[in-house]
Formats: C-alpha cells, structure tokens, sequence
C-alpha cells in the first residue's frame, strides 16, 4: 500500500459460507494486518425466499473468524480505491434491489418466469456494476498502467 491516503487501494474478494446453497458476500479487506476481529467490511443481503432480502454492511469484519466460512471458495475479484469506498455503497450496493420476496407462505413460487434471484446473483449484479463504473479495478491492469507511467516519467 502507498503512503499517499488517495493512492491506498484494498483488495476485494468474493466470500462463501456453508448454507443450501451457499452464502455469497463481497469482504473488502481495508486492514489486512489487523487483528482478527478488524480485517474489513463484508457486503451482502440477508434473508430468505419467503420474506425477501436486506442489504447490510458489516463492519470491523474478519470471514475468517466464521465457523461456517469455506476458505477454499474465496476468490479475488479485484481492488478497490480507499476514495471509492463510499461510491461503491451508494452507487452499487444500495442500487441494486436486493431480492425481493420470492415464494408465498404455502411455497408456491410468486413469478414463475424467472429463477430465484439470491444472495449471489445479487453479489454478481453488484460487482459488474462496480466493474463498469470504474470502482473495482482489475490488480493486473492498474499494475500494467503504473509501470507504463513510470517508463515515462524516466
């Protein structure tokens, strides 16, 4: 991480927890030498089909810490800005809806011309409009663009 607090990025992973079918979340991890309990921010609806789903943040979070965590399914997705933090909760998180309810009391499916929209189709339709409002980047091109930038300056 640069000294600079505007040049700061954090890397952004998608996480899975034990669940049928699985808990997906996005954890940005914004202190990766902290203590266990302070690791990062974790993102993510909680719910279910019946009641519909809510956004929530959870704060001073650690994935690790979960007994229900599965280490293996972590993938990186990209980074993240310090300054982007704020537009990737406004901009991404609180614009896309979370899943609504999708079964009534007696389980029948309400809307049947689609499949059930989830915790983790959530997840993807936050993180594509991440991508594509520029708020996560790809570590590998932001690493190609600040070589290049440092040829020229030589």
């Amino acid at each position: 991480m640069s000294s600079n607090p505007s040049d700061i990025s954090f890397s952004v992973y998608k996480v899975e927890y034990v669940g049928t079918p699985n808990h997906q979340a996005i954890y940005v991890e914004t202190n990766p030498t902290a203590s266990q309990t302070r690791g990062g921010n974790l993102y993510h609806v909680s719910g279910n089909l019946l009641h519909g789903m809510k956004y929530e943040i959870k704060t001073s979070y650690n994935p690790e810490c979960s007994k229900i965590y599965i280490p293996r399914l972590t993938r990186k997705i990209g980074i993240i800005a310090q300054a982007d933090l704020p537009r990737f909760v406004a901009e991404c998180c609180e614009e896309v809806r979370p899943p609504p309810a999708q079964l009534s009391p007696d389980k029948k499916r309400l809307g049947l011309s689609h499949a059930f929209y989830r915790c983790g189709q959530w997840l993807e339709d936050v993180v594509d409009l991440a991508f594509a409002k520029g708020i996560f980047k790809n570590p590998q091109t932001v690493r190609r663009r600040a070589q290049r930038e440092m040829c020229l300056k030589l």
